[in-house]
């Protein structure tokens, strides 16, 4: 077993904040350096976590040669060009979600990871979620017998803000690439066909960004099972991800009760205990993510969660937009 794993997070957003946090508290990694072109990110990084080093620029990080791995957790148009160069750097990667922006970036990607052999994971948490994890091993155990379908949902508290939109990929990538994601992993075939529709419903300003708020998606896998994905931002103020599995023989619900399984009851009635956003409901899920990389990466194991199922999630995820554009079924193609 190697010594501990020296990482560099580039992106100190939401979520790679959320990430450095997770390395900090890893007893087998040191968080070395981190950069972000907002001075404040960087600010707020040091006086979090202590003697590390900072840099507006993201290179800084991939010359130092005492960083082995990096977490790249900036906006999805500038993946492409900070993979290519950190594999070229011999960086181990993890990359949040969505890998690229587009399908043929994802490709190349795919190509350069196996062309250098190098190690890369996607950020796709559900994944490492206990309640996921458990229901894949209650599947794969044939418990429930053979799964033949798969209904899946994922609510949003709240609209995006406006600045985020054009950046996002719009509902079916932004959100609903962790659904495909999921529940190709959860089925164990793949998604060959998709039909998805979807509508403005009550964020207006949606509407002027050729963007929606609530949208479905019909889904046809390769042995001929089924499944339907819910997408949408009008859960008024909580974060509701919930998968249900119907076996030949039974059936795994996930996530019914959320993370916080209690309910209270007073004189105003019954009350479930709900998340409010996605690091709330998936707190344990993005720990275990980024402790299975720093665990692949010292171990040297294959990555959980690879190039090629970014891309494939990717490729499905603007299928739906197409999908949806077109008015239309799509045949998947890769």
């Amino acid at each position: 077993m190697n010594a501990k794993l020296n990482c560099g997070v580039i992106g100190l957003g939401r979520l790679g904040y959320r990430h450095a946090l997770s390395i900090v508290k890893n007893k087998d990694a040191n968080l070395v350096a981190v950069a972000d072109p907002m001075d404040e990110a960087l600010l707020r990084a040091k006086e979090d976590f202590g003697s590390i080093v900072t840099s507006n620029d993201y290179t800084d990080i991939l010359e130092r040669k005492d960083i082995e791995a990096v977490v790249i957790a900036t906006p999805t148009k500038t993946h492409y060009d900070i993979l290519v160069n950190a594999i070229s750097a011999g960086k181990k990667i993890f990359v949040e979600k969505p890998i690229t922006f587009t399908v043929d970036e994802a490709k190349k990607i795919c190509n350069l990871v196996k062309e250098k052999n190098t190690y890369l994971q996607v950020g796709f948490m559900r994944r490492f979620d206990p309640g996921h994890v458990e229901a894949k091993k209650l599947i794969e155990s044939g418990e429930i017998g053979e799964p033949i379908y798969v209904h899946d949902c994922q609510r949003d508290p709240c609209g995006p803000p406006k600045h985020y939109v054009p950046e996002s990929g719009g509902l079916f990538v932004d959100m609903g690439i962790h659904d495909l994601d999921c529940v190709r992993w959860l089925m164990g075939s793949e998604i060959v066909r998709i039909y998805a529709q979807g509508a403005v419903l009550k964020h207006n300003y949606l509407k002027d960004m050729n963007d929606v708020d609530q949208g479905q998606m019909l889904l046809t896998f390769a042995n001929g099972t089924l499944g339907d994905i819910e997408v949408s931002r009008n859960a008024n103020d909580i974060y509701d991800v919930r998968t249900e599995i119907i076996g030949t023989k039974g059936s795994v619900f996930i996530g019914q009760c959320q993370n916080k399984p209690f309910i209270t009851v007073g004189s105003d009635g019954m009350t479930y205990n709900l998340p409010h956003w996605c690091l709330d409901r998936f707190e344990q899920a993005y720990e275990k993510e980024i402790a299975a990389f720093i665990d692949s990466v010292r171990n040297e194991k294959e990555s959980p969660v690879n190039a090629y199922d970014g891309m494939v999630a990717l490729n499905l995820a603007k299928s739906a937009r197409d999908s949806f554009e077109k008015s239309k079924a799509i045949d998947i193609q890769l």
